[in-house]
């Protein structure tokens, strides 16, 4: 099986580093010195699994320079890891990389991906994904993992079933990554982007790590701002847990990656733009289609879009 890993960065570098203990082929797409060093140098990770990996383990396709036609159609299984902002680009690279039978998924953070993937590959090519590993990049070529946990996998809107992928879920299991498949791929995505909308800016405006947010002033703020998103989530249909279950969610995921650096925070950091407008500025807009207010989540994406 060859796996197209698009979006090569801190998560993206994670996964593919555990998965070559596998015996997967693996294609990487990335950008800049990071990408440079993972095509030299290969990739150290550090962390909650220290080990150092040869770049003849994988190919690399920079993006500063253009596809080439030996890889055209040549994954199995293509996975985008990269930010929300990069999603329409790696979108296209990913059309150039997936075979014809082959199977995409996102790990974007946000909503709204698995819909424009279905436009570009067809529902049947289709499945929703998420992770709740925490990984940061310390420096080029570097990754710490900072929190393990888990790839929830699921049907999107084919009916995809468990057996239908089970060879990808097994490089997954034997990489360390710990899979979970689930049927209902909509709660899914429901699931992690309420804990991105609830994590990702408070911890972006602290400039703290998720453990952090287990102080209880601050879990109160970030579970008020998971049930804001929770009420736009019923009101579309989509059949979440209860309320209580979805709070123990939350601190679990903060106790689990209490070391890690969300990805907000790395982009306010190094002056990048941000994902709010995929997580709590799509919370808003939802909230206005169905007339259901979201002051905490306006509040947030209002700081995070002013900073400068």
């Amino acid at each position: 099986m060859r796996i197209g890993i698009v979006g090569a960065g801190s998560i993206g570098s994670l996964f593919a580093g555990c998965l070559t203990s596998t015996p997967c082929d693996l294609l990487l797409y990335g950008r800049g010195l990071h990408a440079a060093h993972l095509t030299v140098d290969g990739l150290k990770i550090s962390g909650a699994k220290e080990e150092e990996i040869s770049s003849q383990r994988w190919e690399v396709l920079l993006e500063e320079q253009d596809l080439p036609d030996s890889v055209q159609s040549s994954c199995d299984i293509v996975l985008l890891t990269g930010k929300a902002s990069a999603f329409e680009q790696h979108v296209g690279v990913a059309k150039h990389l997936l075979r014809q039978d082959g199977i995409v998924c996102t790990l974007a953070n946000g909503l709204g991906h698995e819909e424009r993937l279905v436009l570009e590959f067809g529902a049947h090519r289709v499945l929703a994904a998420t992770t709740t590993h925490g990984a940061y990049r310390p420096a080029s070529g570097n990754v710490h993992w900072a929190g393990v946990g888990e790839v929830h996998l699921g049907p999107f809107i084919h009916h995809h079933s468990e057996q239908s992928v089970q060879t990808f879920l097994k490089h997954l299991d034997d990489a360390g990554l710990h899979p979970r498949w689930e049927e209902n791929g909509r709660a899914l995505l429901w699931n992690k982007m309420l804990l991105n909308i609830a994590i990702n800016p408070i911890a972006g405006l602290l400039g703290k790590e998720n453990g952090a947010l287990l102080e209880p002033a601050l879990f109160e703020s970030a579970v008020g701002v998971l049930l804001e998103g929770s009420m736009i989530a019923r009101a579309e249909g989509v059949q979440l847990e209860d309320d209580e279950l979805l709070i123990d969610r939350l601190r679990h995921v903060l106790e689990t990656t209490s070391s890690n650096y969300c990805s907000m925070l790395q982009d306010i950091r190094a002056g990048r733009e941000t994902e709010i407008n995929s997580l709590n500025v799509e919370i808003c807009r939802r909230g206005e289609m169905l007339g259901i207010p979201t002051p905490l989540n306006q509040a947030l994406s209002s700081i995070i879009q002013h900073l400068r």
